[in-house]
């Protein structure tokens, strides 16, 4: 579905030409991961100090859904805002699936969820990040990662 155009006239009185480009532009891409801001820098013909303003612009007003990992995790947008009442799915964000072999279920650790999942469960926070890098197989014997945000991305 694309940006409605009566959205984007809308639009056109309170946000910057440029913003509204970027946001038709991602349109075309999202949703999608990038190992840098560079990469989608370079994609989209811009230059990386520009695109990480207008996209922290963008998100501070609502009209995308992002989030970035630090080091190396890259860049998620996985939503643009395409109508005025329009709003992202939850169930859109990229996650993390692990496994609870106590509870046997599987549980999904959202990207911008992940301090409040460790909180909820007592684990520190660096350790919840070691665990979703890969760096330990088993967390507090009981979770094991199932996929991550990047798999969805790997495979397309």
């Amino acid at each position: 579905m694309a940006i409605e155009p009566t959205f984007l006239t809308a639009l056109r009185r309170t946000t910057r030409a440029e913003l509204l480009l970027l946001m038709v532009q991602l349109e075309q891409v999202v949703p999608g991961w990038w190992p840098t801001l560079s990469d989608l820098a370079e994609q989209l013909g811009t230059d990386r100090s520009t695109l990480n303003h207008s996209l922290r612009t963008l998100d501070r007003k609502q009209l995308i859904a992002r989030a970035s990992i630090s080091k190396g995790g890259g860049t998620f947008i996985w939503w643009i805002k395409r109508h005025a009442t329009d709003r992202p799915s939850p169930s859109a964000e990229p996650s993390w699936r692990v496994r609870d072999h106590q509870l046997l279920r599987t549980e999904y650790i959202p990207i911008t969820g992940r301090e409040q999942w460790a909180r909820l469960r007592d684990v520190p926070y660096a350790t919840l990040r070691s665990f979703l890098s890969g760096h330990q197989h088993k967390l507090r014997n009981r979770w094991t990662l199932q996929s991550t945000p990047h798999d969805i991305h790997a495979a397309e």
